[in-house]
């Protein structure tokens, strides 16, 4: 889904993650419209897409934001996208990197509009989905998990974005 926040979601999440000792790796799979790399100030002239496409050694496209919290960006806007998601590298490299990491975090295009979140879901462990408050229709949320569904993607939650803050609400409270 568009404009959900997921990559602000995701970035803050693995940020948080770090924070309580976990070994994190954050990957930027979203090869159309990358931007996990300006939640972070990195560079995205060299990362994912060039590590496949040269065959490199992964070392040398992780970067580290702060301890326990590492990167690998997109790298170059590639003109076919989904054939390198859909391709057997990236599944080898997140098995690979699977065993220096306490938990790997994929980025993704938004669900409606594109085929590759639905490929990244078969070889992650788990799924959980970004949805905006007042903002994604119903509909939309429940095609999104029907299309998740049908490849088997281990959805484990949700996660409601963008919610108003206001003092009318019984959970609001103030030092003031």
């Amino acid at each position: 889904m568009a404009s959900e926040g997921k990559t602000t979601t995701i970035s803050n999440l693995a940020s948080v993650m770090a924070e309580l000792n976990k070994n994190i790796l954050l990957i930027d799979l979203d090869l159309r419209k990358p931007t996990v790399h300006k939640q972070f100030n990195l560079s995205n002239r060299a990362g994912l897409t060039d590590l496949l496409l040269h065959k490199d050694d992964y070392v040398g496209y992780i970067q580290n934001v702060h301890p326990g919290l590492d990167v690998i960006t997109s790298g170059k806007i590639p003109a076919n996208p989904t054939e390198i998601i859909n391709s057997n590298a990236i599944k080898e490299l997140i098995k690979k990197l699977s065993g220096q990491y306490d938990y790997i975090f994929l980025d993704t295009p938004p669900l409606v509009l594109v085929s590759d979140p639905l490929t990244i879901a078969t070889y992650a462990d788990a799924v959980i989905l970004t949805i905006a408050h007042s903002e994604t229709e119903k509909e939309v949320i429940r095609r999104s998990i029907d299309s998740l569904k049908q490849v088997n993607a281990n959805i484990i939650g949700t996660i409601l974005n963008k919610m108003p803050v206001s003092k009318h609400n019984k959970y609001y409270y103030s030092y003031y």
